[in-house]
């Protein structure tokens, strides 16, 4: 399969990132609705002014998946990855750790030194988790209760140089 990625937003990704996180099973529906949000703003404003810059995979114009970033408000070389997510076709098959890799180069060129990625402890997200360990990412933290009783907030961080 051949993948490209590109650094730039456009219109009709909005349905194809809707159709991509539907199909994973993992969010609900206000979840979804936060990214077509972001993705709306960063079309409308541009990605420096909105504070969000995407990694989109696709294969012959087809979305495989799409990772978003951004620098952390009010911090000197921190950034959060808000999003990433492969297509439930094509789990499992190298696409969101390559989405990563780029993600960490991207941040790595903006002079960032703190990765943070904010997840749930819901057992559907265990393969998350262990995905964000195999990669490096260490747990800083967890929230009891933050989404919902019994959904805790799990923080994980990487330093890199």
């Amino acid at each position: 399969m051949d993948i490209k990625y590109r650094y730039n937003l456009k219109e009709k990704d909005k349905k194809d990132i809707k159709d991509l996180l539907i199909s994973t099973g993992f969010f609900h529906d206000y979840e979804i609705d936060v990214a077509i949000e972001i993705i709306e703003t960063t079309l409308e404003k541009g990605e420096e002014t909105a504070g969000y810059q995407f990694i989109i995979a696709e294969n012959d114009g087809t979305m495989l998946g799409f990772s978003c970033f951004g620098k952390t408000p009010c911090t000197e070389a921190s950034f959060d990855l808000y999003w990433i997510a492969v297509h439930k076709t094509v789990m499992n098959r190298g696409i969101g750790g390559v989405l990563l890799e780029k993600c960490e180069e991207f941040i790595k060129k903006m002079h960032g030194i703190n990765i943070w990625i904010e997840t749930s402890s819901r057992d559907i997200y265990l393969p998350t988790r262990n995905f964000y360990e195999k990669k490096g990412y260490t747990l800083e933290a967890e929230l009891s209760d933050f989404y919902a009783k019994g959904d805790n907030k799990v923080i994980f961080r990487k330093i890199i140089h």
